[in-house]
């Protein structure tokens, strides 16, 4: 990707809204939409890095007439998008004098351009040319569904259908709506869930029945078995589409399709599962939004076959840790409450590897669904850490509930095996005594397996499992059991994350294998460092070995080197200054969720409230991105990783993951051989940044003309220099040849003297 741009990694598994216009289907998802051309069935997306201001879809509605996609968040925001602009509305967000939730439940359009919101707080009209609001009725009661006919205006609601004359001079007065009781031949006591206009009738839910108005009394259509309760009326076709939802005592969810005669039949079984909403196209083929596995469209009315339409993306938005390693990009998709209880996921890992995704978990994956197949209870969920192999193809994650999981990847297929207390040194969970819980994974630079053994029941919470296939228990003597995050440091230190309230660090070393009373524990706490809380979240360890710790009230980072256990060993509040006014300890009073460190040696931080880019030292804000300023779908970051081969950093957020290509890759301790610069030659129509790949790390760079004539000079970030084409002026350099002088770092050259390096440069105008 181009320096500075975006990518989304979002889930495209099922549809919870659905929309159309004369030649494309709009899914929604939560997080994005999908679009899928009806006749070539090609595809493309539509989120946040394309433009959307918002990440929680609630639904979407194409409004014909105005060639506007209407997209309707769970926040009341409404986002208007025609030709690739956005203009989004925040009206109802805004609007502070109403209390509670403002939630819009339904879309009616009226004509090219009227619709009608249904909302929590009752309906609005809404000119979507002029993006206006003509009028906004506050009801006390949610309004389900909305809807104009034959001069009256119509809202279904818990308590009943309100009427009231489109004409009316203030429709704002909710006193002037009428509900429609016994004298008007409706039930006495009912509730509305929906209302449709088909063929130039007024149709009804009405206790989940479908009725229509004759004249102004309701007369009934559909009498709907026990058990299933109305999901929607869709009239965009020729026939009228009633969607209903299995709630208690029925077999299945199903959708029914009328004429204006009464019932003519069932949509196809195997395309309902969870329906939100279905649309009828101008050939007949009906597209299903269903909360299920993905989306499904059959041929025409009648077709009993259904059409599953499948698209590579992760299986769901969720992840927990996240690694690159060797340009493939791993996904754990599990997850802990608040209070660090397991929630059953069951989702497993996600894979990206040469642009596609493959999902590994219980219900694709032999082996991760347990030995016994009769019972889940040995199945894998809750993934909560992933660690691939430095050398060989072999992938672990580890579960708070089902063990270590170890997946091979061989000619023959992936072969699995399962690790717990029953066939490992691995301990079962003090307080659950049927799970083993794995909360932290990674691998020392001999390839063995460091493991975070969660809650060991006797009190052994670190296991190693050797490169030659052996295990190895530490930790009875470190005082603590519930470890989580874990990572080395280049003096071969373990670095833990405690889980309790009168820890927040520990650090470990092993000594001589051999030799199990030479082991060392350090906790670090409120009172004997420079933790202000034992609220700790995460740690990574720099390129310079530093220890940086995230907690609840920002970073504290251990610049110990070797000399971790001993009593000088604190941690430091590092006190900076940011050109944005901050002045104080970094991060104080940002609750720090992720670190990770790219090429640079710069640390990208995780927040409650966005992402922030520090210097090395932490004393440089060079960048933050938030949901509000970015194409972050929120501000609650969960994970970091950065691909040091390209730069490129991925963002685990609640509601999914993105990319952003960065300008940092790894560096070597001396320059390459052959420097890669690219684009090279320097079209005309180029617009960006000249990168110059294959640096040593921190190397200075200089770019002269042919004459020796200094043109720009810049220092690595990490292995990669970026030029913008100008000159120090800040003028874009003329055409012609220039040349790349580096020399690399003398820091980081050990013993040696610094080398230098060459390249070209053909710059066109």
């Amino acid at each position: 990707m181009p320096l500075g741009q975006w990518r989304a990694h979002l889930p495209y598994q099922n549809g919870i809204s659905v929309t159309q216009n004369d030649e494309t289907v709009f899914f929604a998802t939560r997080q994005s939409i999908l679009l899928i051309d009806k006749e070539e069935r090609s595809t493309d997306f539509l989120s946040k890095v394309e433009g959307l201001s918002n990440a929680d879809i609630k639904l979407v509605k194409y409004i014909a007439g105005s060639e506007v996609l209407m997209v309707v968040y769970q926040n009341s925001v409404i986002d208007l998008y025609q030709d690739g602009k956005v203009l989004t509305v925040n009206n109802i967000k805004n609007f502070l004098n109403f209390p509670g939730a403002k939630i819009v439940n339904d879309v009616f359009v009226q004509n090219d351009s009227i619709v009608y919101l249904s909302a929590s707080y009752g309906i609005s009209k809404f000119n979507v040319k002029t993006a206006r609001f003509v009028f906004s009725t506050f009801t006390g009661v949610d309004v389900n569904a909305t809807a104009v006919h034959d001069g009256q205006m119509y809202m279904a609601t818990e308590e009943g259908v309100y009427k009231l004359n489109e004409d009316a001079t203030f429709p704002e007065d909710f006193t002037l709506w009428e509900l429609q009781g016994m004298e008007d031949g409706f039930p006495g006591d009912y509730s509305s869930q929906r209302l449709g206009v088909y063929q130039n009738r007024l149709y009804l839910g009405i206790d989940h029945d479908l009725f229509y108005l004759e004249g102004d009394a309701p007369v009934l259509a559909y009498d709907a078995p026990d058990g299933l309760e109305m999901e929607y009326l869709s009239a965009e076709g020729v026939h009228l589409l009633a969607g209903y939802r299995c709630v208690r005592d029925c077999a299945r969810s199903r959708v029914f399709y009328f004429d204006g005669n009464g019932l003519l039949g069932e949509l196809a079984a195997d395309c309902i599962a969870v329906p939100y909403f279905a649309i009828e196209d101008q050939k007949s083929r009906v597209w299903f939004a269903d909360d299920f596995r993905n989306y499904r469209m059959i041929e025409s009315i009648n077709d009993i076959n259904c059409n599953f339409i499948s698209i590579n993306s992760p299986w769901s938005e969720k992840n927990w840790q996240i690694i690159v390693q060797d340009d493939e990009v791993w996904v754990a998709a599990g997850a802990l409450n608040q209070t660090l209880s397991q929630l059953f996921l069951d989702h497993g890992f996600f894979r990206l590897k040469e642009g596609q995704w493959t999902t590994y978990n219980r219900q694709l994956t032999s082996g991760l669904d347990g030995e016994d197949k009769t019972t889940p209870e040995d199945d894998l969920f809750d993934l909560l850490s992933v660690a691939v192999h430095p050398t060989e193809d072999i992938v672990y994650g580890g579960s708070f509930f089902s063990g270590l999981a170890e997946m091979r990847f061989t000619e023959e297929g992936t072969a699995v095996q399962m690790y717990n207390f029953n066939n490992s040194p691995l301990e079962r969970a003090r307080g659950d005594e049927k799970r083993t819980r794995i909360s932290g994974l990674v691998f020392d630079e001999e390839g063995n397996l460091w493991i975070s053994n969660h809650s060991a029941f006797n009190g052994n919470p670190i296991a190693r499992l050797n490169n030659d296939g052996n295990w190895q228990t530490f930790g009875a003597d470190c005082g603590e059991t519930a470890l989580f995050d874990v990572d080395i440091d280049l003096s071969g230190i373990k670095w833990f994350i405690v889980g309790t309230a009168s820890s927040g660090v520990l650090a470990f070393n092993e000594g001589a294998l051999e030799d199990p009373n030479d082991d060392r524990c350090k906790e670090f706490n409120l009172s004997n460092s420079a933790l202000t809380t034992n609220g700790t979240n995460c740690l990574v360890a720099d390129l310079e070995g530093d220890v940086w710790v995230g907690t609840d009230d920002g970073v504290i980072i251990f610049e110990c080197g070797g000399s971790a256990f001993e009593p000088e060993c604190q941690g430091t509040r590092r006190v900076v200054s940011w050109d944005d006014g901050f002045n104080g300890y970094l991060m104080e009073s940002q609750s720090v969720q992720a670190l990770a460190v790219d090429g640079a040696n710069r640390k990208w931080v995780g927040t409650t409230s966005g992402v922030f880019l520090l210097a090395p030292d932490g004393e440089e804000l060079i960048a933050r991105f938030t949901a509000e300023n970015s194409p972050l779908p929120d501000n609650t970051i969960i994970d970091i990783a950065v691909n040091d081969k390209t730069g490129e950093v991925f963002f685990g957020t609640n509601k999914g993951v993105v990319s952003y290509q960065g300008d940092a890759i790894e560096g070597f301790r001396i320059n390459q051989a052959n420097i890669e610069v690219f684009p090279n030659p320097v079209r005309p129509d180029f617009i960006g940044d000249v990168t110059i790949r294959g640096l040593a790390r921190d190397a200075t760079v200089k770019i002269t003309d042919v004459n020796g004539k200094l043109v720009y000079e810049t220092r690595a970030l990490g292995g990669q220099a970026i030029w913008d084409g100008t000159d120090y002026n800040g003028r874009r350099a003329q055409s012609g040849v220039y040349l790349v002088f580096s020399s690399s770092n003398p820091r980081h050259v050990g013993f040696g003297n610094p080398d230098g390096a060459v390249a070209k440069i053909v710059l066109l105008h």
